[in-house]
């Protein structure tokens, strides 16, 4: 008898413990078996690391965790294109979940698993209703800061390769510069040189210091130039002679101007000066006339001077002219030959007298 109620108290330990354990895990993997619950959905662009009962959190208070996630979701179902990822989670019914709120895919810890946080909720918009969807936002974790890192830093590192690359050259064109025959050594040789002949140039006693000197002593107050420039300025001033001469020019031609008998005077003195002319012809003639008789006469002086006591001996080219025809002019068709024209002899000057005449008897 003592045995068997051991036995039966043995029996209902072992259903006790089995019924607390189920309990347990019920509660723990079902919480709305003995707790009011109700579902939410969440759309997120991904889900990476999100797994089936991870917790969900109410500023910071774990109201819930996750029981589904579906992805990919048909394009027809999603809130937007780039939402993939479809969460449902199930919290207390009791939890204040507005219908305007954030739901967040957060990293508690560096290393830690993330979980759904739902923050910053508008109390003015009222609880939002079971089954409702919201839009989610997940924060970048480390495994999506690397490659937005990567993507600060390529550039950097682009324009980086590119600033030595830039310094390579520099230091490639400065090596062929500085090298011994490159043309800046020869320049900075050239350079001073010419620094030399500068100084030179530039000395106390060279010739571009004297000729300055010179200069200096030629426009100086008491120069040449600038003596010069004052005999000018005399000579132009409003009392010189010149400004006097162009006075009187000037009241001689406005005289001038004013003289109504001077179209009159320029008339006479054109008609004068052309009587003159005439005047200088007609004696230019006369006098070549008397040229050709003296040069003939200074001829017979020279090589015949017995022809001036005899001149009938003597002959001149006007008496050996005789008359000849012109030329038959060539003959056109159906013209007749022009009448021929007898040019008639020139008229034998009469015989000079002899300047001298002498008795011609014998002794």
């Amino acid at each position: 008898m003592i045995i068997f109620r051991n036995e039966i108290r043995t029996g209902l330990l072992v259903v006790l413990t089995l019924a607390a354990l189920v309990s347990l895990l019920l509660y723990l993997g079902a919480p709305g078996v003995f707790v009011a619950q109700k579902k939410f959905r969440i759309y997120f662009d991904n889900a990476s690391g999100l797994a089936p009962g991870a917790p969900v959190l109410l500023a910071g208070r774990k109201i819930g965790q996750v029981t589904e996630l579906h992805s990919p979701v048909p394009e027809k179902e999603r809130p937007s294109p780039a939402m993939e990822t479809l969460v449902e989670v199930q919290v207390d019914k009791s939890a204040q979940i507005f219908t305007k709120v954030k739901a967040r895919m957060t990293l508690p810890s560096l290393l830690g698993k993330p979980v759904i946080d739902f923050t910053t909720g508008v109390e003015a918009s009222g609880l939002a209703p079971e089954n409702m969807a919201f839009i989610g936002e997940r924060e970048p974790g480390l495994a999506d800061a690397v490659p937005t890192l990567l993507e600060k830093i390529d550039p950097a590192l682009a324009k980086a390769t590119a600033t030595l690359e830039s310094l390579q050259k520099t230091a490639d064109n400065l090596s062929q510069l500085t090298k011994e025959d490159s043309d800046l050594p020869k320049a900075l040789v050239e350079f001073k040189k010419f620094t030399t002949h500068l100084n030179e140039i530039t000395a106390p006693e060279s010739a571009l210091r004297r000729s300055l000197e010179n200069v200096k002593q030629l426009t100086g107050d008491g120069g040449k130039l600038a003596l010069a420039l004052d005999q000018i300025s005399k000579m132009t001033g409003s009392d010189s002679d010149l400004a006097k001469a162009l006075a009187n020019a000037e009241k001689f031609t406005a005289k001038l101007a004013d003289n109504k008998d001077i179209d009159a005077t320029l008339q006479n003195l054109r008609s004068a000066t052309a009587t003159l002319d005439a005047q200088f012809k007609r004696l230019g003639g006369k006098l070549s006339v008397m040229a050709d008789n003296l040069e003939d006469a200074s001829n017979t002086v020279k090589h015949q001077p017995w022809r001036l006591i005899w001149p009938s001996t003597k002959k001149y080219p006007e008496e050996s002219i005789v008359p000849r025809a012109l030329p038959a002019t060539q003959k056109k068709p159906g013209t007749s030959p022009p009448a021929r024209k007898e040019i008639p002899a020139a008229v034998a000057p009469p015989a000079r007298k002899p300047l001298f005449r002498f008795n011609s008897t014998p002794r």
